[in-house]
Parts: C-alpha cells; structure tokens; sequence
C-alpha cells in the first residue's frame, strides 16, 4: 500500500469536485461500481456520477458489494465470477489499487472469503488489495486475521449499536487485534474520532468520508484536521 498517500478520501455515488486537493498529500477512493446480490444473480450499478480531480491523483477504485436479505442468499461461484469480472474489467489505467467494501453477516463470510481469495489471483501481483471493515470485526472476532488483502480499514463511523463499545475503546487507547488493521482507519469528516497528541489512529492511512458532496471547503477541512 506504499504508493498510496497517508490521507484518502471516500468519494461515493454523487457529483464529487476533488479539484482542490493537492494530489502529492492525498489520494481518492472512489466508489466504482456496486454489486447487489439477489438469490442467484447479480445486479451490477456501475459509477454513473461525475468526479473531478487534479492530474496526478492517486486511485483507489472501490468495489461496493449489498446483498438484497428480502431474498436467499445463494453466494454462488457464478456470482463470484461476475462480481470479480466487473472488478476487474472497469479499472481505470490510473487505478493503483482496489478497495472492497461489503458489510457481510456471518453466514456471508465464507463468501467474501473466496472473493478476496480469487481477486487477489487474478489481480496485477504489483496492486495492493484494501477491504472495508465493520470496526467491531477488528476489535472483537477478528475474522479478517487470514484474509488475502494488503489492508484492512475499521469503519469508526456510523456504527449502530456497536458505537458506545468501540469508541470507548478507542478513547482508552486500545489498538484493533490484527496487524492488518493497524494499517489504515476510516472516519467521517461530520463524526471525527477523539483526537489526543499520538493517538494511534495519527500513525496510519486515514480514510475520510463525507456525508455530503466534496468541495473546496470540506476537502480542505479534511486536510487539516487528518494531516
């Protein structure tokens, strides 16, 4: 993951004006296609919406995988094939790695597992490979330890029940269990962890999330408070 900046900014599903970054300090993960799961098929939604960036800006193309619960899961090899050829056949020639993020049940696990397994295969051998992570993954169950990625990012942002448990964690101190996610942190630019003089999360690539669209204004927000 070296050739990526410390500071990276999630750029999702919407008109997103980058334009004032400074691509020598930070890098765009941007949503690149989504891939929604129903019983045995797959439904792809490739990035539709414009994003605009300074020459020279390092890419992370995030692949975002929903499974549609109102139907059986199947988790078929046929699905794996397809999700991992849509991957791979919408790279950018200036994509230096990919992201995956799917908020996957414990029953999904072994799914996700033999997708991350047959992408690292079939990827460039030179091109990291980052997931996403539920925050509670890292500190609690940590079944992410074998995973074939180069990086995992604990989401601490919108966390639902599990918010009070992780954030008073992270307040003490504590560190995720596994290397792999001592690596990285994704945070919200509305929803800023606590920050304390060498903090952990300060040591490491800081993704940054927005719930509303990039601009001038909140890139250079980004900038300052994550630096």
């Amino acid at each position: 993951m070296g050739g990526l900046p410390d500071l990276m900014l999630w750029a999702w599903e919407r008109p997103e004006d980058l334009s004032s970054l400074d691509p020598h300090k930070v890098g765009v993960a941007y949503l690149a296609s989504t891939y929604t799961l129903k019983s045995d098929t797959v439904v792809p939604y490739p990035r539709r919406q414009p994003m605009v960036i300074p020459p020279g800006t390092a890419l992370l193309a995030v692949a975002r995988l929903e499974v549609d619960h109102g139907q059986p899961f199947r988790g078929s090899q046929a699905q794996r094939e397809q999700i991992l050829t849509g991957i791979l056949g919408a790279l950018r020639p200036e994509v230096r790695g990919i992201q995956i993020d799917f908020d996957a049940r414990a029953s999904e696990r072994p799914f996700y597992r033999s997708l991350l397994q047959d992408l690292r295969k079939r990827m460039d051998p030179s091109m990291p490979l980052s997931m996403t992570a539920l925050a509670s993954w890292a500190l609690f169950d940590n079944w992410i330890r074998d995973l074939t990625v180069d990086e995992v990012v604990p989401m601490c942002f919108d966390m639902g029940a599990d918010t009070l448990a992780v954030r008073s964690r992270i307040k003490r101190g504590e560190d995720f269990r596994d290397a792999l996610a001592r690596k990285a942190t994704g945070v919200c630019l509305q929803e800023p962890l606590p920050c304390m003089p060498g903090h952990w999360w300060q040591r490491r690539r800081v993704y940054v999330f927005s719930h509303s669209p990039w601009g001038r204004d909140s890139v250079a927000k980004a900038m300052e408070a994550f630096r």
